[in-house]
């Protein structure tokens, strides 16, 4: 089973990695846009490699 979680408390579990991030991305876009939208390339760079390491990718 693959698990991200968000900071707010959201949470999202399946074993496929995919469909976890893009819960993810769609809980972040409905509930935290005005964030998203601050946020540099670099910051979301650094947020989606650190997803990335939560869900082991090429592991």
């Amino acid at each position: 089973m693959k698990t991200l979680s968000c900071n707010c408390g959201f949470n999202v579990t399946d074993e496929n990695k995919y469909k976890v991030e893009a819960t993810m991305w769609h809980h972040a876009i409905q509930d935290h846009s005005e964030m998203l939208k601050s946020m540099s390339v670099e910051m979301l760079e650094q947020w989606l490699m650190n997803k990335d390491e939560q869900l082991k990718v090429g592991a």
